[in-house]
């Protein structure tokens, strides 16, 4: 006998988003709508995460102090990027 049993439709999306190989993507651009839970309100008052391209994430930052700032954190921000969605998404961070 089979299962018939329904699958959740969250379940059935994920599956056809990464069947057609666009779940990276679609998690990848979460990051920008995640900015500021993940860098914090302060940071996030100061930045944009603008865009990303190739595995890299583009964040706006109004000053050159809080860029200065924010080059020391990259590996802290970069690892709590992949805490929240997942590794191999983002390999590096640009502010401009």
């Amino acid at each position: 006998m089979t299962d018939h049993s329904p699958e959740k439709i969250g379940n059935t999306l994920q599956g056809m988003l990464k069947e057609m190989g666009i779940e990276k993507k679609i998690n990848q651009y979460r990051i920008l709508d995640m900015w500021q839970e993940i860098v914090g309100e302060q940071i996030a008052s100061h930045t944009k995460a603008d865009k990303i391209r190739d595995k890299v994430l583009h964040v706006k930052v109004k000053s050159m102090t809080w860029r200065t700032e924010l080059m020391f954190q990259k590996s802290q921000i970069l690892q709590r990027i992949a805490d929240k969605v997942g590794n191999d998404l983002i390999k590096d961070i640009r502010f401009f």
